[in-house]
């Protein structure tokens, strides 16, 4: 109580599970009480490059700032963020520019920022737009056809939506399967659903020991699920 929220951070593709935040409807609240909008669309934002999912990013006119990393799903190399602001002069500071202070990022071996911007140019005078949109495309399709895979197995159970290129799955936890783990774990005074988060944990790990395939964790709302992400230039359905 009597704190004034001065600003609001609203995520298109969040990084655990790609979650995408309502732009419209918050930039149209945080408008009435001043308040300063970003939007964090570091992994998604790559996504808007092609029309059918324009829809993601509805109402971005009322935000004040927007960024995405193209060296998450862009082909750029590590650092590439790319920041809009709706007033640049916002960026500037007057203190530093007149003198009278020190700005202390001066102060490192380089003495001046990298040339990140170059990197984007090279991806898409590489690439193309068409080229670029046609590997996005090609990401989306295969994360789909994955979660239709994992969806029409009774073993599995997509967990979160899939938006993007990101698949949440798990090992459902059947009856069958239940009785089975609380043999297994019987020593180890685990919850059911600690059972099952730790039988994914070890699922997990045997996948990453085969050296075929390579995913990573969530764990949100105490739910244990496994992150599969198509994100690769070379990647094909095939895989």
């Amino acid at each position: 109580a009597g704190l004034i929220p001065l600003f609001l951070c609203a995520t298109i593709g969040t990084t655990a599970i790609t979650a995408v935040d309502p732009l419209k409807p918050l930039c149209d609240v945080a408008k009435q009480f001043g308040i300063w909008v970003h939007v964090d669309a570091a992994y998604a934002g790559s996504a808007c490059i092609f029309p059918e999912f324009r829809h993601f990013i509805d109402g971005v006119e009322g935000a004040d700032s927007f960024s995405l990393n193209a060296h998450k799903w862009f082909f750029a190399t590590l650092d590439c963020c790319c920041l809009w602001a709706t007033n640049p002069e916002y960026l500037k500071n007057k203190a530093t520019e007149s003198k009278p202070v020190v700005d202390y990022k001066d102060w490192q071996i380089t003495l001046s920022r990298s040339f990140r911007s170059l990197k984007l140019w090279f991806v898409i005078r590489n690439y193309g737009m068409e080229n670029l949109r046609h590997f996005l495309r090609s990401h989306v399709n295969m994360a789909r056809l994955f979660e239709r895979l994992v969806s029409g197995d009774k073993r599995f159970e997509v967990v979160f939506p899939c938006h993007f290129a990101v698949v949440c799955f798990r090992v459902s936890p059947l009856p069958v399967l239940m009785d089975k783990l609380k043999t297994k774990y019987e020593n180890c005074l685990l919850s059911e659903e600690e059972q099952i988060n730790e039988f994914n944990r070890e699922l997990l790990e045997s996948i990453n020991a085969s050296g075929k395939a390579y995913m990573t964790n969530v764990v949100l709302g105490g739910i244990y699920a496994i992150r599969f992400a198509t994100g690769a230039t070379l990647t094909e359905e095939r895989h």
